[in-house]
């Protein structure tokens, strides 16, 4: 039930303009209830729906999974012993004494040095790193869709705001439209309303197209096909961010620092498994001798062998340099994203603090005070008080402290996506 209180200034001297001005503060309450039933509907996408979505996309998901899958394949290439040679041999000799001679060996290689298993170890880590790089993608992909929800979130509020300014317009154009046949106002009055009320549209206007962008641009991120989404939730943040330190905590365990250390890691064991060029790899080999003597019948034994590689040069000196360079990129990248974060933290922080409280005070002391200069300024104009500008400008105010109001929350909202973006919170 709405109640609406009018103050008593000459509004009911003339009861007829004063039941028409009752019943056009009831049509703009009627309007703001059916705004907000339609921002509620049951089809509205909230924020976390978005994200899912947006997180669910299938080439979101074979992007990441992709690059864990090249890293996990090289790190087993590079730890995959070689295969075992197989081989077979034939000796022959002609003549009186000839012989004829098999042999059958199996041949395999051994790293005594580990080698391949540290360039494994190495390929492990590697793959974490890209699950990580894979989080900060999942990190990224959930900003922009916030971004874009509370976008789209803006402008249907701005819309709405706007819609509201024209009706309170229409309203009074229709009363002085039936004054002026009457002969009880002027042509002027009109004739300024339908100006005030062009000057609306061509507001609204602007701001439906910029709304269709908004959704246009969040459908994009739904997937192929969505249709231009309608959204509902709360444009300004309901609390301040976490402390300070709290927010240090969390930035420091970032999924691209993660990332970066299990690169450093990955380099240390390349690092380490091309110090060990010195240790040789052994050769093991082992098969069967059968030896045909002619008329001296044959005989049967068996193969043993080993052999040593020989490293009398560094052939892994190349390849340390390329681990000891990527260890060195990777600390210079870890220490300028920990400072830059570090730096940064405690302005973004105070803004989205300074922004959602600033927005909040100002919602709070002018939602009151427009609706109460909208009444004043209607029930003046009816009673001969107010003239038809001091009308206008109240409408105008109205309107303009629901677009500010809005502007400001969205502010606060980007001000506050940031901050988590910063602080890797999901």
């Amino acid at each position: 039930m709405v109640i609406l209180r009018l103050p008593r200034i000459g509004l009911f001297k003339k009861p007829i303009l004063g039941r028409s001005f009752m019943a056009l503060a009831l049509v703009c309450a009627l309007v703001a209830r059916v705004e907000a039933q339609q921002l509620s509907r049951a089809d509205a996408l909230t924020e976390g729906e978005v994200v899912a979505r947006a997180l669910r996309r299938t080439p979101l998901s074979d992007a990441i999974e992709g690059e864990v899958a090249i890293e996990e394949g090289r790190g087993r290439a590079a730890s995959a012993y070689p295969n075992p040679e197989f081989s077979y041999m034939r000796e022959q000799t002609f003549g009186t004494f000839g012989t004829r001679e098999n042999y059958v060996s199996l041949t395999q290689t051994i790293d005594l040095g580990n080698r391949r298993g540290l360039h494994g170890e190495a390929g492990e880590a590697r793959a974490n790193a890209a699950r990580n790089n894979g989080e900060v993608a999942r990190l990224s992909v959930a900003a922009d869709a916030r971004l874009r929800f509370y976008e789209a979130l803006f402008r249907q509020d701005r819309v709405a705001a706007l819609a509201g300014w024209i009706v309170r317009i229409d309203a009074a154009l229709s009363i002085v439209t039936r004054r002026e046949q009457r002969g009880d106002a002027a042509t002027y009055d009109r004739r300024r309303l339908e100006r005030e009320r062009a000057v609306a549209n061509g507001r609204l206007e602007t701001e439906r197209a910029a709304l269709e962008r908004a959704q246009a641009r969040l459908s994009a991120l739904l997937g192929a096909g969505a249709p231009l989404p309608v959204v509902t939730g709360a444009l300004l943040p309901d609390a301040d961010p976490a402390a300070l330190p709290t927010l240090r905590a969390s930035s420091s365990s970032r999924p691209e620092l993660r990332a970066l250390d299990l690169r450093i890691d990955a380099a240390a064991r390349d690092r380490t498994a091309a110090s060990r060029w010195w240790v040789p790899d052994v050769r093991l080999e082992g098969g069967w001798k059968g030896i045909d003597l002619g008329r001296e019948g044959r005989t049967d034994g068996f193969l043993l062998g080993a052999s040593l590689s020989v490293p009398l040069w560094d052939q892994s000196s190349g390849l340390a340099r390329v681990a000891e360079g990527e260890a060195q990129a990777a600390r210079g990248r870890r220490a300028l994203l920990e400072s830059e974060l570090d730096a940064e933290l405690g302005g973004a922080r105070a803004e989205s603090v300074r922004l959602r409280r600033a927005a909040a005070e100002f919602r709070e002391q002018t939602t009151a005070a427009s609706g109460d200069l909208v009444r004043i300024a209607s029930a003046g104009y009816e009673g001969g008080e107010l003239g038809l500008l001091e009308l206008l400008d109240a409408y105008r105010g109205s309107a303009d402290d629901a677009l500010t109001a809005h502007d400001m929350a969205h502010a606060a909202r980007r001000a506050r996506i940031e901050l988590n973006r910063m602080t890797g919170v999901p």
